[in-house]
């Protein structure tokens, strides 16, 4: 095509490889060019198909270069670049670089070479680019990066082209697939960087362009339509055998490296790789074993050529005219993109409204002029953050006692210990020491949550139980707005449902006893129920449908964690499921059997799944020494309609609300037959269903808390409101104002009220069970375990009906030792001498009390009385000590956690008999939970541990015999007849850290298959889900795009 004097020549590079199924498109797009004054030099760089006859068909001979193999984008057109030297007569100052899958529009050259023309400041620029196949969808109008690299094209997945881009000129770079360039600026520059072979090397030239002091723009007016073939794996090339990821990754680092300036490079290397880590492992547990790979293979390229990319950055430096702070407009920021998260999360969890046919002809209000009126109409619009942040504060109104600075403690919630490793470490070791007795019991799961927990929030012991008491019934609020979206279609009704069931009776209790278990519960229920009417609805897609099976077998495991009782719940709830859904036939449908068979799979998993993710503690559920063998609590008989009503007399209960939720539920009932018959008796079922479980459990004060159940009976009629509120329009405006109008109105004012009064006792703070700041024992029996211990104590409260009793450590009682099974251990070793010390029958009992390392016998203010008080005198083996509150008692015969002990035996230690000459010498403790130390000769080694088959004991290497029959209940050695160095220790860490390991293996499997659905669960029950996508053209450019 000859030059003509009035334009400007352009040298258009067009680089191919394996590209002959959109070659001849893009040289037709050229040909047909509207600006007259350019010359085409091809590079076929190393093709394997037809491309080199694609191009000797549109192109002369001594057009086509060819490389015999692929050379890598760069060095392709550095190979055209010197077969047409710019020095030649009538050498082109432009530079277009061409990709085989680009086809410009005919004026796109023409609009480009304006654009240089009119601004000398420009150095490079490109087209708007539209998707191949999909011509009237954007693919990008420029691109930039964040600042970690990670690509952005400026468009929204699926954006149409309408022109709303059109002004948007200034970008950090553009594509190598249209990019027109100033040809002494691009040799300046130094060119592309050979080693990157393909993907990025726009991005570092642009920058490098930008810090030399010059512009780059996207030029709306141009159009080009782009495939991105290498990035949607229509064409391997090199990423055959290693992959996109690992080019873009690998150029990407190599790209910050070299262009950053050194204050900003120094903030985000460090960030990069942590979101690069965070990266890596999304990937593995999304199976995505190869994108793993790549990036960290990219990472060691980058080492091994750290060399030669700071010479290639010394280059960059020294010609920079620019700082970062000029050109920071130009980078994606995180912020907004966090932002957009947050709202689609919020959009999830509270959904939107949903016009039916009744509200078509509805005509919307003017807007309110006075303040309550906007204040109201305020809170219709956005009612999820109006009645979020109303919660928000009057929770910490309500909570200011809580906030102060010290130690928080009541209920089940104990003081946090200083690091979350006490959680974590006592969880895999083989014997577990965090209660106050050890125990080879497997611990329940909860207790690594709670370590977890602890490390989310930086091992801060403030933050963590005061986040996990009044953070879990916001997360109970915010996954019951969700679960209310299968229940009504108008958002305000779900946020008052959702209001109603953490405000509701068995909430409060919980939250004032400080039932931590229950408050899990209370957060994880409207999960279940939300994920479970999502796998139980027939449209849902399988994908979605699996993801919500895993969503509940996830929370039920976190629930069942704390409450076992959960997991046969589950267990018996997605069983019922099965039963009915065989059982149950809809001639409408013509795939009933691929359904039912589809929803078995879902229910039977969801039964079985909780189960399998907390073994091997679970195995244990149903032991006679089990989780689920009960505990001790408040018994409480009432009749069946007081537990229904939510108005039993149970400690936290606030007695007049629970009527509220008995309205709501009738209203629900009367207003919701008529629309959704089933649905009604399903939650009026699960109402009985709790009221009943409840019921049975405060007449044996065994099992569970008696609340926990109401939850139920809360989450379904909170349920029948949301359903109420749904219905009642239509139903209302269908009837003349009567007894339909008046129930509603009743109804309504009835859960306001029974709200008002639940909320004005959160500000008043119903914290009496709750202690800030206050030490669980003296100061000086503290600081004294921490000196000579470690030592237990014997802790005794009267409360008139009987005396409570338990065993803690010297230190206190610890959140670690939650799902800690240290209370059987107490129970059979300390119970039978706390019964006979209470007993008053044997004045010598407490003295059985010191082998089991017990220092001191503490009974707190308000737990004694003059019964228990005339006990403790009268036993001869403790002694009083004065303390200001409360009473305290030694144990002056008190044993070492571990010690060699002469000049007993073994019959009598047990008795509690130290006679004098007695000799103790005390074992020092070792990180692996054992014990060393020198014995004399004939000693007994004893450790005042419950007996367990695992402790093993020697004496200069060799074996230790168990001293008498072996079947007492401490761990009691018997020393050789000569002095020696004694080792004791447990055995088995190693078969408990291969538990852990299974367990921990089960849960990321879990986690990957929720990410990452297996195919099977992908297919429709009536087969595979058709394609959506046209043949050839991706759904979306993905991020590796260059």
């Amino acid at each position: 095509m000859p030059a003509t004097s009035e334009l400007a020549p352009v040298l258009v590079v067009l680089v191919t490889h394996d590209g002959a199924a959109w070659l001849d498109r893009s040289l037709v797009a050229l040909a047909e060019q509207t600006y007259g004054s350019f010359e085409i030099v091809a590079v076929d760089n190393g093709s394997t198909d037809s491309t080199r006859d694609v191009l000797l068909a549109h192109l002369e001979a001594d057009q086509v270069l060819v490389a015999e193999r692929d050379l890598g984008f760069g060095a392709a057109v550095s190979m055209a670049l010197d077969a047409r030297p710019a020095t030649t007569a009538g050498g082109a100052p432009y530079v277009l670089f061409l990709h085989d899958d680009t086809a410009l529009a005919p004026d796109a050259l023409e609009r480009m070479v304006e654009a240089m023309e009119a601004d000398p400041r420009l150095a490079i620029v490109g087209p708007k680019q539209r998707v191949w196949g999909r011509e009237h969808e954007l693919q990008s109008v420029g691109w930039t990066v964040d600042l970690t690299g990670r690509a952005d094209s400026g468009v929204d997945e699926g954006e149409l082209d309408q022109g709303q881009r059109d002004t948007e000129r200034r970008t950090l770079y553009v594509s190598t697939s249209g990019m027109l360039v100033r040809r002494d600026v691009f040799d300046e520059l130094g060119r592309f960087d050979r080693r990157y072979h393909l993907f990025r090397d726009d991005l570092d030239l642009c920058w490098r362009a930008w810090l030399a002091g010059h512009d780059v723009e996207v030029i709306p007016d141009a159009v080009s339509v782009h495939v991105a073939a290498a990035t949607n794996y229509l064409r391997l090339g090199q990423t055959r055998h290693i992959g996109p990821r690992y080019f873009a990754e690998r150029n990407t680092l190599a790209t910050l490296i070299k262009n950053y300036g050194p204050a900003r490079l120094l903030l985000v290397l460090p960030l990069y790789f942590l979101v690069g880590v965070a990266k890596v492992f999304g990937f593995l547990l999304t199976r995505r074993v190869s994108d793993a790979w790549q990036t960290i293979r990219s990472w060691l390229w980058n080492v091994l050529h750290l060399r030669e990319t700071l010479r290639l950055r010394r280059e960059v430096q020294a010609s920079r005219r620019r700082q970062d702070s000029e050109i920071r407009s130009l980078f994606g920021r995180i912020l907004p993109r966090v932002q957009a998260y947050a709202e689609a999360i919020g959009e999830w969890i509270a959904g939107g409204d949903v016009d039916h046919g009744y509200a078509a002809a509805r005509v919307e209000p003017a807007e309110p002029v006075g303040g309550l009126r906007r204040v109201a109409a305020a809170i219709k619009r956005r009612p999820v953050l109006a009645v979020g942040a109303v919660l928000g504060l009057i929770v910490l109104v309500g909570a200011w006692p809580l906030l102060v600075p010290g130690e928080l403690r009541g209920g089940e919630l104990a003081p946090w210990p200083a690091s979350p490793a006490a959680f974590l470490s006592d969880y895999v070791a083989g014997w577990h020491t965090a209660g106050a007795f050890g125990t080879a019991a497997a611990p329940s799961p909860a207790q690594p949550l709670l370590g977890l927990w602890h490390l989310l929030l930086f091992g801060s012991s403030y933050l963590a139980p005061r986040l996990l008491l009044l953070g879990l019934p916001f997360a109970a609020w915010l996954l019951a707005l969700r679960a209310a979206q299968g229940f009504s279609d108008r958002r305000l009704a779900r946020v008052v449902a959702a209001t109603a069931y953490v405000l509701s009776p068995p909430a409060l209790a919980a939250l004032a006893s400080g039932r931590v278990g229950a408050l899990v519960v209370l957060a994880a229920l409207p999960g279940i129920v939300a994920a479970g009417t999502v796998l139980a609805r027939r449209s849902t897609g399988p994908t979605r449908a699996w993801r919500a099976v895993v969503g509940v077998v996830l929370l039920g495991a976190v629930a069942g964690a704390f409450e076992p009782v959960v997991v046969p719940a589950l267990a018996l709830a997605g069983l019922a499921v099965v039963a009915v859904a065989w059982r149950t036939d809809d001639p409408r449908a013509v795939d009933e059997p691929a359904w039912r068979r589809a929803l078995a799979i879902r229910a039977v998993t969801v039964a079985v799944g909780p189960f399998v993710l907390l073994l091997p503690w679970s195995l244990e559920l149903f032991a006679a020494d089990g989780p689920l063998r009960g505990v001790e609590s408040e018994v409480v008989v009432a009749p069946l309609w007081q537990w229904l009503s939510l108005t039993v007399d149970l400690a936290g209960l606030p007695l007049p609300v629970g009527f509220a939720f008995v309205l709501a539920g009738l209203l629900g009932l009367v207003l919701g037959v008529p629309r959704r018959p089933g649905l009604v008796a399903v939650l009026w079922a699960v109402a009985l269903t709790g009221a009943i479980a409840a019921w049975l459990s405060g007449r044996t004060g065994a099992v569970i808390w008696a609340g926990l159940p109401l939850m139920l009976t809360a989450l379904a009629f909170a349920g029948l409101l949301a359903l109420a509120f749904a219905t009642a329009e239509a139903q209302l405006t269908r009837h003349a104002f009567g007894w339909r109008q008046l129930a509603a109105l009743t109804t309504g004012l009835a859960v306001a009220a029974g709200l008002g009064v639940v909320a004005s006792e959160l500000a008043r703070g119903p914290w009496q069970a709750y202690a800030v700041g206050r030490a669980p024992l003296p100061a000086f029996v503290m600081a004294a375990d921490a000196e000579e211990g470690p030592f237990r104590v014997l802790v005794l409260a009267d409360t008139g009906d009987d005396v409570r009793w338990e065993v803690v450590d010297g230190a206190g009682p610890t959140m670690a030792a939650y799902g800690v099974a240290d209370a059987d251990v107490a129970a059979n070793l300390a119970g039978p001498v706390v019964e006979a010390t209470l007993g008053g029958a044997d004045p010598a009992a407490a003295r059985r009390l010191g082998p089991l390392n017990v220092r001191y016998v503490f009974v707190p203010p308000g737990g004694d009385s003059e019964r228990l008080d005339l006990l403790l005198r009268a036993q001869l083996g403790i002694e009083p000590r004065p303390i200001a509150d409360g009473r305290l008692f030694a144990v002056p015969n008190w044993l070492p956690r571990a010690g060699v002990v002469t000049g007993v035996g073994a019959e009598a230690l047990m008795a509690g008999e130290l006679p004098v000459g007695t000799g103790v010498r005390p074992l020092a403790p070792t990180p692996d939970v054992g014990f060393v130390g020198a014995a004399d000769a004939g000693a007994l080694v004893v450790v005042s541990e419950q007996d367990d088959p695992g402790w093993d004991a020697t004496q200069d290497g060799q074996a230790l015999p168990w001293a008498g029959d072996g079947d007492g209940p401490l761990v009691v050695f018997a020393g050789r007849d000569e002095r020696g160095r004694v080792e004791v220790a447990h055995l088995g860490d190693r078969a408990r850290g291969l538990a852990v390991a299974g367990q921990v293996l089960a849960l990321l499997i879990v986690v990957s298959l929720a990410l990452r659905p297996p195919r099977f669960a992908r297919r429709r029950p009536d087969g595979p889900d058709p394609s959506t996508s046209p043949p050839g053209a991706p759904a979306r450019t993905p991020e590796v795009v260059g």
